[in-house]
């Protein structure tokens, strides 16, 4: 009987045909120089030059190769939530495909990883990338410190390794895969780096290069907005309502108390109209912040990213915390600390 592995390594994978052999190579070697059961789990995200076919065939190189695929491209981010949601092993590790680093350094990963930490990222040292990806990447890790991020010089590296809990609690999809050391430093996990060798890309192109860079900085803005706001996300709405209300029912009083006094406003229908809108925006503010209010109260995500562990005093032992449930979509949604 196949021993449960220790480690899963995940690969999200899109038209990267050229660098598969290689890539199945290396992380190959680099697992089994480990010496623990491990698992390859190979996640083709919809490609169309042939890679699918290729992944079949290496598959047979090893019984502890997985290859998923989805039916068409859906992303990065839910290519790796599809691995991680099936990886068996106690610790999870992700690179990429383009062989920019180099899966020997797997090990320096875990042993942080062992050394206490729940997150480790790699810090790509020297970084080889063209100048604009560079640039756009140092003024994205700088924001995602500026927005209480942890003290990180590569946010966005796609090699990690990390504890199968908080893997498969964090956002991945729709770009917030970016964000899995600042979401994880937010909800109080140990996030730490090592740095790791960096090499040119040598075949295929880059899918997630600087021009995504505005995508990311809107994931960013969102994922602190909903961070910020998720116990109470009616509230900047409400906040809103009550100041629109307010100065529209200011607008509209002047101007009643002139129409009183002076049997006419004159000129001001304009302003008249303006507070009128001011009112209604308002309402609709209001209405929004009750039913974002409402929502939030109904639909309660997990929690049990929270709990670090659990102690019964019968037994005099702790315990790990429970695996976050997973949502009707098959993924524990996110959920800030207390």
């Amino acid at each position: 009987m196949a021993r449960e592995p220790a480690i899963s390594l995940v690969v999200p994978i899109s038209d990267e045909l050229p660098n598969l052999g290689p890539l199945v190579d290396r992380t190959l070697a680099a697992l089994r120089g480990i010496g623990e059961p491990y698992e390859l789990i190979l996640v083709d995200d919809g490609s169309r030059d042939g890679s699918a076919e290729e992944l079949l065939r290496l598959a047979t190189l090893d019984p502890a190769i997985v290859v998923l695929r989805h039916r068409r491209r859906l992303g990065k981010g839910a290519a790796l939530a599809t691995g991680i949601a099936r990886a068996r092993g106690e610790r999870i590790a992700t690179i990429d495909a383009d062989l920019q680093e180099d899966p020997a350094e797997l090990p320096r990963l875990l042993a942080a990883l062992d050394g206490g930490l729940d997150l480790v990222g790699g810090r790509r040292s020297p970084r080889r990338d063209s100048l604009a990806k560079n640039l756009s990447s140092r003024l994205y890790n700088r924001l995602a410190r500026l927005v209480g991020g942890p003290p990180l010089g590569d946010i966005n590296c796609g090699f990690k390794a990390m504890r199968r809990d908080l893997a498969r609690a964090l956002p991945l999809e729709a770009g917030r895969f970016r964000l899995m050391p600042l979401v994880a430093h937010w909800w109080g996990y140990k996030v730490g780096e090592v740095d790791v060798s960096h090499r040119p890309r040598r075949a295929g192109r880059s899918h997630f290069g600087g021009e995504r860079f505005p995508g990311a900085l809107f994931d960013l803005f969102a994922v602190v907005f909903l961070f910020r706001y998720e116990e109470r996300p009616g509230h900047p709405f409400l906040y809103a309502g009550v100041l629109s209300g307010l100065a529209g029912l200011t607008v509209c009083l002047r101007l009643a108390w002139i129409w009183f006094a002076e049997s006419t406003i004159e000129y001001r229908y304009p302003q008249l109209a303006f507070g009128v809108l001011l009112l209604i925006l308002g309402g609709q503010l209001l209405a929004t912040g009750i039913l974002g209010e409402w929502l939030a109260w109904r639909s309660r995500a997990s929690r049990a990213h929270r709990l670090e562990y659990e102690r019964r005093g019968e037994e005099g032992s702790a315990t790990e915390a429970p695996a976050p449930r997973e949502s009707a979509e098959g993924r524990a949604e996110a959920t800030r600390p207390r």
